[in-house]
């Protein structure tokens, strides 16, 4: 055992004030090195209480710490205190016994007879022979860390220079606890900052990755869409040629059909009538591939809507008398026109008309009405039109456009349909249906009138978009959007 320099229970006359305190500038000495040269907490605490224990020839000490002023004890290190005998010092509640005073007050306490202290909690220290106590609080930057202690088996009362030593090292000892807990939190910082930046590291890769197959993905998926439009495209044209056959053949045997049996000729309108059918049918996968190679020429003239709007109501007013079901033409602005392709944009409007015709059932109404919209006005609805035509807004400035509405009292589109109506061959019901219901509302249907009208009105600079009918609890209003010759309104004096 290293004998210290100094005890403190010496009754040596020969050893003099200055040598007492060389002998403490020594113990400091030793603590600060172990303070500066000690990483690991657990071994700086032992070595501290060992040079503690035996400088001041005590019967052992301890170290308490605590995570914060209200929380239990717990005895982090100790010097000639049993294994019991710690456990049981660990059970010490919080706010109880004779440390709790230390902690609350922030000065040293000494206790001379503990047999005499009735805020003793832990009884099984007199059992152990503990007779006097001194502990004395751990302070760092003001701020508590926990307690350091000192016990004697014998009735002891500690000098001011020896608590004034004490405290002494209790600083460098709560500096040193300090700079642990910063250096283990900085470490467990880097820790977590190194797993942190493996995950960042792992996730970049795994979305590179995703990017990649996205990327193939979308390859993929662009060059089958090529080939079907390709395939499409060569299909309707290499359609022509048979069908114009069979279209003729029919042509031929139909200025002879009064020649044919009875069978023959039923045969021969069912060839003639499927005939037309796959001629329409080609002729509007013919347009459709026109309108997405931009390969269609447009003229530039002036659309008298009105005139436009009322030769459609008379076009199909007999087919919506025959459905019992009303067609009617409503406002139209007489200041302004549209400008673009008149064929073309009759064509489109058909479509449009058609497919109200066939989703409205007896009874019901069809209205054809028109208003004008300012750049302003639209951009105010910009949030519920984008998503049916993103490119639209992308065109500054937006100038003024004729708004023309196709309102019907029909089933209705549900929300979730409302995009997919204008996508190539989406059709409502059973496919497997299609061509057998010829005297049902819907009827049959390849869908490509929609997406026709859409291209084909996109093609003149405007857009389409359908939301539900104000005028009726079901039905549907579909909006078609043009460029005016005239930007502005009227003026009225």
């Amino acid at each position: 055992m290293i004998q210290a320099p100094y005890s403190p229970e010496s009754t040596d006359a020969s050893i003099t004030k200055p040598q007492q305190e060389i002998a403490g500038l020594h113990l400091l000495r030793r603590i600060a090195i172990l303070a500066a040269t000690t990483r690991a907490r657990s071994r700086l605490l032992d070595a501290t209480l060992y040079e503690l224990q035996h400088f001041f020839s005590v019967s052992g000490c301890g170290v308490y710490q605590m995570p914060d002023i209200d929380a239990p004890l717990h005895l982090v290190a100790q010097q000639g205190i049993s294994a019991d005998l710690t456990r049981e010092l660990q059970k010490v509640p919080a706010g109880q016994g004779l440390i709790s005073r230390v902690v609350h007050s922030g000065i040293p306490h000494n206790w001379v007879d503990l047999h005499d202290e009735p805020q003793l909690y832990c009884k099984a220290i007199l059992a152990a022979g503990w007779c006097s106590l001194l502990a004395l609080p751990l302070l760092a930057h003001e701020r508590l860390l926990g307690v350091l202690f000192l016990y004697h088996q014998q009735a002891r009362q500690f000098t001011e220079a020896e608590i004034e030593l004490l405290g002494q090292c209790g600083l460098l000892l709560a500096a040193a606890i300090d700079s642990s807990e910063l250096v283990e939190k900085l470490e467990w910082q880097h820790r977590l900052t190194h797993a942190g930046q493996r995950e960042l590291d792992r996730s970049r890769q795994q979305l590179r990755e995703h990017v990649n197959r996205l990327e193939e993905s979308n390859r993929s998926l662009e060059k089958a869409n090529q080939m079907k439009d390709r395939f499409l495209a060569l299909a309707s044209h290499e359609l022509r040629t048979p069908l114009t056959w069979i279209m003729t053949a029919s042509q031929m045997l139909g200025s002879q059909r009064e020649e044919l049996p009875t069978d023959s000729q039923a045969l021969l309108t069912t060839i003639d009538k499927g005939a037309k059918r796959l001629s329409s049918l080609v002729e509007d996968l013919l347009e459709m591939a026109r309108i997405e190679a931009r390969d269609i020429y447009l003229a530039r003239e002036n659309i008298d809507l009105t005139l436009l709007l009322r030769e459609l109501s008379l076009q199909y007013g007999e087919e919506a008398l025959r459905r019992q079901m009303s067609l009617e033409v409503g406002r139209i602005p007489g200041h302004i026109c549209p400008i673009g392709d008149h064929h073309h944009l009759r064509q489109a409007l058909e479509r449009i008309l058609k497919n109200a015709l066939k989703f409205t059932p007896p009874g019901g109404f069809i209205k054809l009405e028109a208003s004008h919209c300012t750049g302003e006005e639209l951009l105010a609805r910009k949030l519920e039109m984008e998503p049916f035509c993103p490119g639209f807004f992308k065109q500054p400035p937006l100038h003024d456009h004729i708004d023309l509405c196709i309102i019907d009292s029909g089933v209705g589109i549900d929300e979730k349909d409302r995009l997919q109506i204008f996508d190539k061959f989406h059709v409502a019901g059973d496919i497997s249906l299609h061509g057998k219901q010829f005297h049902s509302i819907q009827g049959p249907s390849a869908g490509l009138g929609l997406p026709l009208a859409k291209g084909m009105i996109e093609a003149h600079g405007g857009m389409i978009w359908v939301e539900p009918s104000i005028h009726s609890e079901t039905g549907s209003c579909f909006h078609v959007l043009l460029p005016l010759q005239q930007p502005s309104r009227p003026r009225h004096d």
